[in-house]
Order: structure tokens, then C-alpha cells, then sequence
């Protein structure tokens, strides 16, 4: 495979893989929540991933030092999201039981929940920058 393709199969899947969750989370709880916060946090951090990664892919950083970065974007972004859950609790508990009783949840809709997830990416974010800075170092 040549380098230009490689990049590009990169820079789509890593693209895509974050994107996508990042804007159906953001837009299908605003729909649930009849709030624009969702909306504004979605747009927001799908705007700093694009850029984290263009940036990231442009500098040519290898693989883990690019998903470290990514990692830690998405634990602030996951923070950030649990913050707005915390403040919109009740209306989005509401309109998630109307919507989907059937699959409906307590911890969907827990500030807890998004905080555990923030932690998780965290743990993944810095496992990931501390495994490239070991490769880094063994290198020399």
C-alpha cells in the first residue's frame, strides 16, 4: 500500500470512528433533552477532533502518541459532557423514557456515567502517550 493511501485510509477511519459517536451522542440527546447544549457540545468537540488529528497526521506523529492526544481530547470532551448532563438531568431522564421506554436506563442518563467514561479515556489517553514515550526512549 503506498503512503498517500495509508494516510488517507488513516485520516477517514480515525475520522469517521470519532465523528461519528461524538455527533449522534450530541445530537440524539439533545433531540431527548429538547436542549441545544448537546447540539453545542457535539459541534464543539467534533470541530477540536478534526483538528487534533489533522494536526496530529500532518506532523506525522506516530500511532500512539496520535491516539494519546485523541484520548485525552475525548476524556475532556466526555467531562465536559457530563457537566451539561448534570445540568440538564431531569429533562433528558424524561424525554429518554418517552422516547425509549423499552431500552431505557438509568445510567444513560447518570453525569456519573459520562464521568466514569471521561476517566476510562483518560486511563486510555495517557496509557497510550506514556506507551509512546517508552517506544520513544528505547529508540535512542
Amino acid at each position: 500500500m503506498s503512503a498517500d493511501r495509508s494516510l488517507l485510509l488513516r485520516w477517514y477511519t480515525t475520522l469517521l470512528g470519532g465523528l461519528v459517536p461524538i455527533l449522534v451522542l450530541g445530537f440524539l440527546y439533545s433531540a431527548l433533552a429538547d436542549r441545544l447544549a448537546f447540539v453545542y457540545w457535539a459541534l464543539a468537540l467534533a470541530t477540536a477532533w478534526v483538528v487534533v488529528l489533522r494536526h496530529g497526521l500532518g506532523a506525522g506523529w506516530p500511532g500512539a502518541r496520535l491516539a494519546g492526544a485523541l484520548g485525552l481530547l475525548l476524556a475532556a470532551g466526555l467531562g465536559g459532557f457530563a457537566a451539561i448532563e448534570n445540568e440538564h438531568h431531569e429533562i433528558l431522564d424524561l424525554g429518554f423514557r418517552a422516547v425509549f421506554p423499552g431500552v431505557y436506563h438509568p445510567l444513560a442518563t447518570q453525569p456519573a456515567t459520562a464521568a466514569a467514561l471521561a476517566g476510562l479515556a483518560a486511563l486510555a489517553g495517557a496509557a497510550a502517550l506514556l506507551t509512546h514515550l517508552v517506544w520513544k526512549r528505547r529508540a535512542r
